[in-house]
This record gives structure tokens, sequence and C-alpha cells, in this order.
């Protein structure tokens, strides 16, 4: 908690598993990156910025309205949510 939380040492490169640096410009594959608009737990501010980090150049943002239970349970992230990944996906499916 203190290296991601506090000290932020992903997002600054200092972050090391297994004895290596983490860059995140070497993460490259597509990213789909949905926050809560009231998520308390992960607010948007923590989670939006990771697009600028990532080396993807296939990325997008995507919105949900709620909170952060609500972006996993519920009638509004079934009806919502889970289609708008499915159709991502698909798009991606090569």
């Amino acid at each position: 908690m203190k290296d991601l939380y506090q000290d932020n040492k992903l997002v600054k490169g200092e972050l090391e598993v297994g004895g290596k640096k983490v860059n995140l410009k070497n993460l490259t594959s597509n990213l789909l990156n949905i926050y809560a608009t009231e998520d308390h737990l992960v607010p948007p501010a923590a989670t939006i910025p990771l697009n600028d980090h990532v080396g993807s150049t296939d990325k997008e943002l995507y919105s949900f309205k709620g909170g952060h239970i609500g972006v996993f349970v519920g009638g509004k992230s079934q009806k919502e949510l889970a289609p708008a990944v499915s159709e991502w996906l698909k798009k991606r499916d090569k």
C-alpha cells in the first residue's frame, strides 16, 4: 500500500516486481480503462491518468455513472457496462 498508494511508485517508474522496475510505457496492449464517476474507493482522479502513462496506442476511457460497487453489480451495470465491454472486445477480435 505504501509503495502504490502513498509513494505512487508505479507512476513514477520506481515500483519493483520480481527485482525489476515496472515501466508503464512498456504496457502496449489494448486498454479499456473503466471508471465510476462516483467511486470513493478508486476515484476518477486516480484512474483516468493511467491512459497517459501506458504505451498503448489503442486506449479508451469509459465513464460509468455510479459508484465502486455499481460497476460490478446491479441492473445498470448489466444493461450498460457489460454490453459496452462486449462491443469494445468485438471490435478488437481478430
